[in-house]
């Protein structure tokens, strides 16, 4: 059984992501299938018991967290661990394509079979962080008969291939979600394509019908994706009136992006 919060974070995926005319197609440019935990929070209102459920799946190896870059400090995203595996895999493929072709001739002396570790790093209850220490990752492996986890050259192609993220401040990685930056350039483009149609209103404010039937052109995702999120981080409010959803504008929205 799913817990509420799994529940909507599948539902926010799945039914809300893209526009319903052009799921199909832009499902198959491969965007990452991940949802923000703030948008959860935006359909349910016990925000403790989200993150406790959102800790207990993570936990239990059915979902991962994951920092963006490009968000601020206390926006996470959350992906199924099984769709998380299938772009490790991709990794793996695209690698071995790469290869073949001369592309990558780094990788040209490297075992394919190190996405498959990786993979088995992913699976292992340790490490469900969303960063991990260099150190684990270079320490030897008591599973494998490697002297290594991984080599200098193998984690240089982990970053490559969009599975690690060097951490800035720390002597780790964070766990990174492919192609994460072409999501996260459609979504700032989305949040701040309504933030400034909002702010150019006298009122700063717009009912939830008439917004829906405004184009948004600056984003992939739809309405309701977008609308989450502003409400989920506190940058619009949704307000109950007889004549429907009034969508506000807050201090925040009108502060930051």
């Amino acid at each position: 059984m799913f817990s509420d919060t799994i529940a909507t974070a599948l539902y926010l995926i799945n039914q809300l992501m893209f526009p319903p005319s052009e799921k199909k197609q832009i499902a198959n440019s491969k965007f990452p299938r991940v949802c923000f935990i703030h948008q959860i929070y935006s359909i349910l209102q016990d925000n403790t018991a989200v993150d406790r459920e959102i800790q207990q799946s993570v936990k239990a190896g059915t979902w991962r967290k994951f920092h963006i870059v490009g968000t601020l400090d206390d926006e996470y995203a959350v992906m199924e661990t099984k769709d998380y595996l299938l772009t490790i895999q991709e990794a793996k493929q695209e690698f071995i394509k790469d290869v073949t072709d001369g592309i990558n001739k780094d990788g040209k002396d490297l075992d394919p079979g190190l996405f498959d570790r990786f993979q088995q790093l992913v699976h292992d209850g340790r490490y469900f962080d969303t960063t991990i220490a260099r150190q684990a990752l270079i320490s030897p492996n008591t599973t494998s008969s490697s002297t290594e986890q991984f080599t200098e050259k193998e984690l240089i192609q982990l970053c490559k291939y969009g599975l690690l993220l060097p951490h800035m401040k720390k002597d780790s990685y964070w766990f990174a979600i492919r192609r994460q930056g072409t999501f996260m350039s459609s979504f700032l483009k989305g949040r701040t394509e309504v933030l400034r149609m909002l702010k150019k209103r006298s009122t700063k404010d717009i009912m939830e019908k008439l917004f829906k039937t405004k184009k948004l052109r600056q984003t992939v995702f739809s309405h309701d994706f977008i609308l989450h999120d502003l409400i989920g981080s506190g940058r619009v409010e949704r307000h109950k009136t007889a004549m429907g959803d009034l969508i506000k504008l807050t201090k925040k929205g009108e502060l930051g992006r």
